[in-house]
């Protein structure tokens, strides 16, 4: 407990996808009381903002590469930033679209993980936060230094033309089409820094929106690992150790106890199926693009001599890679701990209950045998799936090696 009377948890929930939803202007807000949950002025213009860079810089640098597609290495170079902004359109628009309905689940959520005040509970609950906090932050650490690399490159070129007093020539952060006033001496500056923005804008979008699912998972997770810990201490208080059958009244307060147990089960299934169906079109979209968004990324790194473009993409797959090791590392997470569930129902003494009581232990435990997934159509995120896409991606350069 802290000082205010709050579960330690709390001091952790959300802690980077808080900081970057809130930069983007898309943090679910808190529903207040009377169901008034709207959200401030400065959320919508900071949303406003952000939404219309990024998808300015989805849509040029998309149309670039779709342009110079007989340069392989250049259209590359304009693909892969601008298919992750295109994905982290649709990540802000499905966030912003069902915006409310993103904060009745954390405030779900909240409920669940608040329930248990013991303190081995709160440890093992701020554990998996802390991680998934510093998965978090790897995650927009990466994404910044991507940014940064991008950004750095031209100027860093034009500082050696200058030294070297060689023809100097402008260079954006990215490979876009623009309008040609855009690039006109007295606007190239301002042009300049939209394209950061639209670069730290990305990298704060998806730092969001996949912190989110992996704190989610990771907190699901710990919600599962609360019910373990409650059904062992049902059998744990009763000393049944004692006792070779529980009485009458050891049985009725183990299915007093167990009915507890069994809607905050339901209550978590429920929640990751709420979960699962508001992060469908996202996982789905994210999937579909992590290959080819590999794919592209190695096939620039070995087909650009410059070593400045090289590092640039080494950090870009890093970030890459790292986001979708997120998805999969937090899917897998609630299928193993679901599927714990059962583990411990076998465990436990049930064979010292009656018939009664047993019935309903038969009940949990077919019901945790179905481990409860995030599956979206083709795809289940878990660390099977990564070693899937890793290997397709794979395959796709072994493939185009053949025709360069």
């Amino acid at each position: 407990m802290t000082d205010s009377g709050q579960p330690a948890i709390a001091g952790h929930f959300y802690r980077i996808p808080r900081f970057s939803g809130r930069i983007v202007g898309l943090w679910p807000q808190r529903i207040r009381s009377g169901g008034d949950g709207g959200r401030p002025w400065h959320a919508h213009l900071l949303f406003v903002f952000a939404f219309a860079v990024v998808l300015l810089g989805a849509a040029g640098e998309v149309s670039y590469g779709c342009v110079h597609l007989d340069n392989l290495v250049v259209a590359l170079e304009a693909f892969c930033p601008g298919t992750t902004k295109a994905v982290c359109v649709l990540k802000l628009w499905v966030f912003f679209r069902s915006n409310r309905r993103w904060a009745e689940l954390v405030q779900r959520l909240r409920v669940i993980l608040w329930q248990s005040r013991r303190p081995e509970a709160q440890r093992m609950l701020v554990g998996l936060a802390t991680t998934a906090s510093r998965l978090s932050l790897l995650l927009l650490s990466s994404g910044t230094a991507t940014n940064a690399a991008f950004n750095l490159q031209p100027l860093i070129m034009g500082l050696y033309r200058w030294i070297m007093q060689l023809p100097g020539h402008i260079e954006l952060p990215f490979n876009i089409i623009l309008p040609s006033f855009a690039v006109q001496p007295g606007l190239f500056p301002l042009t300049y820094v939209l394209l950061t923005a639209s670069g730290a804008c990305t990298v704060f979008a998806f730092s969001f929106v996949d912190g989110f699912f992996v704190c989610s998972c990771l907190y699901i997770c710990g919600a599962f690992r609360l019910v373990q810990q409650d059904i062992r201490r049902i059998f744990a208080d009763l000393h049944g150790d004692t006792v070779d059958v529980f009485t009458a009244q050891m049985n009725a307060e183990v299915r007093h106890r167990l009915a507890q147990v069994v809607e905050r089960h339901n209550a978590i299934i429920d929640f990751c199926t709420d979960l699962t169906r508001q992060f469908t079109v996202i996982v789905l979209m994210h999937f579909l693009s992590a290959a080819f968004v590999l794919c592209s990324t190695i096939l620039d790194i070995m087909l650009n001599t410059s070593s400045l473009s090289g590092l640039t993409y080494i950090c870009y797959i890093i970030a890459a890679l790292t986001q979708l090791f997120l998805y999969c590392f937090g899917g897998n997470h609630v299928s193993e701990s679901s599927a714990a569930v059962a583990d411990v129902l076998y465990d436990i003494e049930w064979y010292k209950c009656d018939a009664r009581t047993r019935k309903v232990i038969l009940m949990i435990l077919r019901r945790s045998q179905r481990a409860k997934t995030i599956a979206v159509p083709f795809f289940t995120p878990s660390l099977p799936a990564l070693r899937s896409i890793l290997s397709t991606a794979g395959s796709y350069i072994t493939l185009l090696k053949t025709f360069l």
